[in-house]
């Protein structure tokens, strides 16, 4: 269960298609497995011919963080990184683990941010079980390592959805954890879980003999390198089935001898994945923060369904979307939203720089001068505002040293060559941004970007016009997009003019 165009199919197709994967559910836990399963094979053909397959671009990477960690050990103190930041930097990776086009770009920005991709996929006729090891090394010198899982993005994800018997869960190694859910013992007290989403992690993690490591599997090796640092931490993450999946993760690691506070784990919109016996085994044995949406009905799906088969447990945060959206509340542009909202509401824009969301600024000869942004915004989004404004300032502030921001009352390019002298400034930037509804649509907006790069004398160096919908985010993402995508042409017309200033002083 994810949030990627396909996900949101899935959950968006209509009535038909969750009346028989609910109906389903409730027939395999209450009646006959092989009538639930019948009804589930109907709800998936209904799935195929609704959508079309899609196989995001997955990198084999040949597991490079994993030897990083014995190089370089973690020493993460996560007491200094705030709560809010670290959701958004989990929504943020969350959302760069899916393979659609925009999530891909999420991708990209992360790693020009200093972020490192490690991405790894399994397929076997179980599932295709795919995570990304995400890292950063801090301004202090110590990493930040993050495990995602994505949500669902392929045709057999959703059928890992739909494979909702329960397993049990237990055992301390690869072969005692298939060996246990294989066993088809099903006592409800003693752990039982989703068997799909078990599918799903024990595929990602716990299939694939590694030769470089001595024919581990990745989560062998994962362990092995906890075990020997207790002081290191892993932060594990995900959207709706890639949350499931790192809850699950967390546990297997657990049983592997792993400590409680080394396993933390921030879930947005996952479903339940086991019994109460579950539960109350595991609740203890890792720090679980689950993120939930008023409205997602994903997150609570099976509890409500299963009659207390499947229950819930860790730390709730509760969000409510933005009054101004009308999107699917499990989305996971929805739960990104939010998170950058409340990360910009609990952290002062004159505080210190963040953590995990900082970056090396491209250094500049003389710097820019950003005019205040203009923000020409639909009335049914206007409350915003004061959100992209934030937004792009941050990022900005991420991008470029030194950065100056003129005076709000700053409205024409005489003064705005005269403050950009006042600060030494050798380039002058200004952004208008416009956000139009567009017709014979629901919450659907024209999200667009006019830019001009000045030098100090006022000559225009570049122009550009971006735009982009609200199609598949919100227009605060839509906002942030924008700004990323002008970052390309701006970059390169601000290294054309350097390389041109170097040369003249050279003659």
């Amino acid at each position: 269960m994810g949030s990627s165009p396909i996900d949101r199919t899935i959950l968006e197709s209509g009535a038909v298609y969750r009346l028989f994967f609910f109906f389903s559910f409730g027939a395999e836990i209450f009646l006959d497995e092989r009538f639930g399963w019948r009804l589930q094979i109907g709800a998936f053909l209904l799935f195929c011919l609704k959508i079309e397959r899609r196989r995001g671009v997955m990198r084999a990477a040949g597991l490079f963080l994993l030897t990083m960690m014995f190089f370089f050990p973690l020493r993460m103190v996560q007491a200094a990184i705030p709560p809010s930041e670290l959701y958004v930097a989990a929504g943020l990776v969350s959302m760069a683990s899916y393979s659609e086009e925009l999530n891909l770009l999420t991708r990209q920005w992360l790693i020009k941010s200093g972020w490192h991709f490690d991405s790894n996929e399994t397929i076997n006729r179980a599932a295709d079980g795919r995570f990304h090891l995400v890292s950063r090394r801090l301004a202090d010198g110590n990493g930040f390592y993050l495990l995602a899982f994505p949500g669902t993005e392929r045709l057999k994800d959703a059928e890992i959805d739909l494979r909702v018997g329960r397993v049990p869960f237990g055992g301390k190694t690869p072969e005692e954890f298939r060996a246990m859910a294989a066993s088809g013992v099903r006592d409800a007290s003693r752990p039982l879980v989703h068997q799909g989403f078990n599918d799903y992690t024990q595929t990602a993690l716990f299939h694939q003999a590694l030769p470089a490591f001595g024919g581990r599997t990745a989560g062998e090796v994962m362990a092995e390198e906890l075990r020997a640092h207790p002081a290191e931490v892993l932060y594990l993450t995900g959207h709706s089935l890639g949350g499931a999946a790192a809850t699950l993760a967390a546990a297997r690691l657990a049983d592997m001898g792993v400590r409680p506070e080394q396993l933390q784990v921030i879930t947005f919109g996952a479903p339940a994945v086991g019994n109460e016996a579950f539960a109350r085994a595991y609740e203890k044995r890792m720090q679980l923060t689950r993120i939930t949406m008023e409205g997602d009905p994903v997150q609570g799906v099976l509890q409500t369904l299963s009659g207390g088969a499947f229950v819930q447990y860790g730390n709730r945060v509760s969000w409510k979307p933005n009054r101004n959206t009308e999107r699917f509340a499990h989305e996971m542009v929805v739960y990104l939203d939010q998170a950058i909202r409340s990360d910009q509401e609990a952290r002062p824009e004159s505080g210190a720089k963040p953590l995990l969301l900082g970056s090396r600024p491209a250094e500049l000869d003389g710097g820019i001068l950003a005019a205040p942004a203009r923000f020409d915004l639909d009335a049914h989004i206007r409350e915003d505002q004061p959100y992209m404004e934030r937004a792009v300032r941050d990022m900005l502030k991420l991008s470029y040293q030194p950065i100056v921001f003129a005076a709000a009352d700053a409205g024409n390019m005489r003064e705005l060559r005269r403050q950009a002298a006042a600060s030494g400034c050798a380039y002058i930037l200004t952004q208008r941004y416009q956000a139009v509804r567009i017709r014979q649509e629901k919450y659907n907006f024209r999200v667009s970007l006019e830019e001009s790069l000045y030098d100090v004398r006022g000559n225009l160096l570049t122009m550009q016009v971006l735009s982009t919908t609200a199609r598949n985010l919100t227009p605060l993402e839509g906002t942030a997009y924008l700004q990323m995508k002008a970052a390309e042409q701006r970059d390169a017309h601000l290294k054309q003019a350097a390389a041109g200033a170097e040369e003249q002083a050279q003659r």
